[in-house]
């Protein structure tokens, strides 16, 4: 899959003149040292393509072993960093602390844990007090308020509502049913609804308290372990999930790269001779 991922790569970066995403297959999720060898795989083979390494950006799931890998990967190898699948204001500082130069948050499945918390249906008005709004929220505050070279993507958006009531996001991944909800196919910008009070908000609160610098990857019972009981379920709903969701996504582009192979070998190996004329 490797050097799939690097023909699609260059690919994008042929189509774009920022950088790209490329992405270390998740399923080597648990083993920091499998996703540091084929991220830095991936890296070689845009090295020898002269690509620059700043259009060069490797995506890792914010697992334990994923933000352990993006230390390794930013501290020793220079190479620049996205961490995925980031749940709460204390996950975002522990892969800040790794290094990771961009962020992204699943807004869906956040809103949802929160709608649904301890199995009840909770209902939450989409405004600044969501308790979903909030985490995020909490996010980008500390990345401004601490004057972070990091950036911060979100994702999953369900809609308009929800990503009108952020206020900084870097970028926003949108889905082909937001598109399409583009009048005029343009976009407009919009001030989010902030409390009256903005210093004085939950999330601003909550990101002027946290600790920076973090020392999450010190703790020695693993990362997850430092974080609190509510924030641990938190990313095991979201993070639990989407991987389960990219195991069959990453199984299914196999099986299509295996037939494409098995066809073009069929047809190198067949045997021409016997179907030959002669004058």
């Amino acid at each position: 899959m490797v050097f799939q991922l690097f023909e699609l790569g260059l690919a994008m970066l042929g189509a774009v003149k920022g950088s790209v995403l490329i992405f270390v297959d998740s399923r080597l999720h648990n083993s920091k040292v499998d996703m540091v060898y084929e991220a830095r795989a991936l890296v070689d083979l845009f090295d020898r393509a002269n690509v620059r390494r700043w259009r060069v950006v490797i995506t890792l799931p914010a697992t334990d072993d994923g933000i352990r890998a993006a230390h390794i990967l930013t501290s020793v190898y220079s190479i620049g960093v996205h961490l995925s699948m980031v749940t709460s204001l204390a996950h975002a500082c522990a892969c800040i602390e790794a290094g990771a130069i961009m962020l992204s948050m699943n807004v869906a499945p956040i809103m949802t844990w929160f709608e649904k918390k301890d199995g009840d249906e909770v209902e939450h008005a989409i405004d600044p007090g969501h308790p979903g709004i909030k985490t995020i929220q909490s996010c980008i505050n500390y990345i401004r308020q601490n004057s972070l070279n990091t950036s911060l993507l979100v994702t999953d958006i369900r809609d308009w509502d929800e990503l009108k009531q952020l206020d900084g996001v870097d970028a926003a991944a949108l889905d082909q049913k937001l598109l399409d909800q583009i009048s005029g196919r343009g976009l407009t910008t919009w001030t989010p609804e902030m409390m009256e009070d903005y210093e004085h908000s939950p999330a601003y609160r909550c990101a002027r308290e946290a600790k920076y610098p973090s020392d999450f990857l010190n703790n020695g019972r693993g990362i997850g372990m430092a974080l609190s009981a509510g924030d641990r379920s938190l990313m095991s709903s979201v993070v639990d999930t989407r991987l389960r969701q990219n195991k069959v996504f990453m199984e299914k582009i196999e099986d299509v790269i295996r037939k494409e192979v098995d066809e073009r070998l069929c047809v190198d190996a067949f045997d021409l001779q016997p179907y030959a004329t002669w004058p």
